[in-house]
């Protein structure tokens, strides 16, 4: 690994996409020798008058999230690729989530993303997610490049 090396974040929302991209990016940081992060955004919106209803659902959000990071870990450990996991919260917009932590991380190399969330139809070319941390962090001119990772169903893409 060397020293110096910015390192590769990919967002991760336990889709088929963000599956893929996750395999992408854990490729590209054992090509690159650098770390991957793994982001995580919970996202949730208040949805009762009593706060212990929406503490009871952003926990179980909580719960899912670290399962979905486990498994993108795991993977990335399938190619001997020393990883940091992030969770963040997000109560609206998960792009917003996702350019805070680029911007906090402030060694990032490349953002990996997959093209297509969890709530998405095959017609659309981009998910709402992706496309607002396109505009996000051109809005905010942060540096750091964005590579969209497509999914299709059977296809391994290589690095």
């Amino acid at each position: 690994m060397g020293a110096g090396l910015k390192r590769i974040m990919v967002a991760t929302d336990g889709s088929k996409a963000a599956g893929q991209a996750v395999r992408y990016a854990a490729r590209l940081a054992r090509r690159r020798g650098t770390k991957l992060v793994i982001l995580h955004v919970v996202s949730y919106k208040r949805v009762g008058y009593w706060s212990f209803i929406d503490q009871h659902f952003k926990k179980e959000l909580l719960v899912a999230a670290e399962k979905i990071l486990e498994e993108a870990e795991a993977f990335a450990g399938s190619y001997e690729v020393p990883c940091q996991r992030l969770i963040r919260e997000a109560e609206k917009l998960p792009h917003l989530a996702i350019v805070e932590a680029v911007e906090e991380q402030k060694d990032i190399w490349v953002l990996v993303l997959g093209d297509k969330g969890q709530d998405l139809e095959d017609r659309q070319t981009l998910g709402s997610t992706t496309n607002g941390v396109l505009h996000e962090l051109s809005r905010r001119q942060v540096p750091v490049p964005v590579l969209v990772v497509p999914y299709v169903e059977g296809v391994e893409l290589t690095v």
